[in-house]
């Protein structure tokens, strides 16, 4: 079974996936299990690029090494796994949250997490090596929410609960080892029942953006990989990277 190791917190740092993924490079003997946390992170970054939003002691900010030799078909659904691990974490605090394909956590259609994995190559390796970050906001305030690009919220704004990162940290470190199991041992199908309750219905009216494309559609749920369906006219898109968003 997969193990984290203490966390290694630091006050500051630009980016704890970056952090890892340099420590990785320069020292490929890097356990698995590694974990680096940020109390501020001033280069944080998510999918596509996005910056994130860490100010000082009141999000959780956290990168993680994952090495393990596993077909190379289930590493895409890496995110997702961790994405019902969060889920099932923030049901702990009463919160109901919803998965927005592929990895984004949402309460009450607000943003409260994010997931962004990162694949190492490794010289004479036959593992595969993934720096996964994850973004979780704890204490962020109305008034940082407010500054955000999107509808952003916290388990404080939620719960009225101020969090101790270091206590938050080890529970949701807790909450990710089963998922992060199941996925490990069958891809996607390890997870696939809970991240549909999680996810968006399918039959929902979507819209996917890729880059600068646009496509509209149903939901048709997942493949075997975790890819979504599209369903349009004429048949079925497989979407393997985008935003989707209500049509």
């Amino acid at each position: 079974m997969f193990e984290f190791l203490p966390v290694d917190w630091h006050d500051s740092l630009a980016s704890t996936n970056t952090y890892l993924a340099t420590a990785l490079k320069e020292g490929p003997e890097l356990p698995s299990g590694t974990v680096v946390a940020a109390r501020e992170q001033h280069a944080g970054r998510g999918r596509q690029h996005r910056p994130w939003l860490t100010p000082p002691n009141q999000n959780l900010t956290f990168s993680f090494v994952w090495r393990e030799t596993m077909p190379e078909q289930f590493v895409p659904a890496m995110a997702q796994a961790l994405s019902v691990g969060i889920a099932r974490f923030l049901q702990g605090y009463g919160l109901t949250p919803t998965i927005k394909w592929p990895n984004d956590l949402l309460v009450d259609g607000k943003k409260i997490g994010g997931i962004l994995c990162e694949r190492v190559n490794l010289s004479n390796s036959n593992q595969v090596a993934v720096v996964a970050g994850i973004g979780l906001n704890v204490n962020l305030d109305a008034a940082t929410a407010a500054k955000i690009d999107q509808p952003a919220t916290s388990i404080l704004l939620e719960t009225g609960h101020t969090g101790e990162l270091p206590t938050v940290l080890d529970e949701l470190l807790e909450a990710l080892v089963a998922p992060l199991h199941a996925w490990s041992q069958r891809g996607f199908a390890g997870i696939r029942a809970d991240y549909e309750a999680f996810g968006w219905k399918p039959g929902t009216a979507i819209r996917v953006r890729d880059g600068e494309s646009y496509l509209s559609g149903n939901h048709g749920g997942y493949n075997e990989d975790g890819a979504l369906v599209l369903k349009v006219d004429g048949g079925e898109k497989i979407c393997y990277s985008g935003d989707i968003g209500l049509a």
